[in-house]
């Protein structure tokens, strides 16, 4: 995959993308060819496996930078709370809305989910309170499939709660105050 800075090349990439998702808000993703892709930026089939290999490395690619662009965001935030880190997904899921959007309606939500448990991980990386290794990996699972299936619900929902809603449910489930598990 293209790694460079050339103006001419990132251009192409940005065409690229634009093409496939355009051809999303009309045609079945599963429907998209490569060629339809080249020929929506205009661009030869070369071109696009320059810097892709296949239709599926520019959805990865789109959201990958979405969640790049967040931790960035993040990343001198000290201590990082699970508000700073709810508040940030949902302002990239708005942020993004058309790719999110795009992404949900074709049942791609799997591309979601890798990329938000990636963030995620980093995230509760940078919070993980215990010491022993495979509870912090048991926990960092629990808390990543967690978080990345609400937010995919929330970003889903027609009528999504508000930011302050979801921020207080989240933490309210996750401290253990919204299920009472009787045995």
């Amino acid at each position: 995959m293209y790694e460079g800075n050339n103006p001419i090349a990132l251009a192409s990439r940005e065409w690229l993308i634009n093409a496939l998702l355009s051809l999303m808000e009309h045609k079945p993703y599963s429907k998209i060819t490569i060629q339809d892709i080249c020929t929506a930026a205009d661009l030869s089939r070369q071109t696009f496996y320059n810097f892709f290999e296949t239709k599926d490395d520019i959805i990865r690619f789109c959201l990958h930078r979405c969640y790049t662009e967040m931790m960035k965001k993040t990343a001198p935030k000290s201590p990082l709370l699970l508000s700073d880190i709810i508040r940030q997904l949902t302002e990239t899921f708005q942020q993004n809305q058309r790719l999110m959007n795009l992404v949900i309606s074709h049942n791609l939500e799997h591309f979601l989910e890798v990329e938000l448990v990636s963030s995620i991980l980093s995230f509760a990386e940078q919070i993980s309170p215990e010491s022993n290794p495979q509870w912090n990996r048991y926990s960092i699972s629990f808390l990543t499939g967690a978080i990345a299936h609400t937010i995919i619900c929330w970003a889903s929902d027609s009528n999504p709660l508000s930011f302050e809603e979801l921020n207080k449910l989240l933490c309210k489930i996750l401290s253990g105050d919204y299920y009472q598990i009787i045995f």
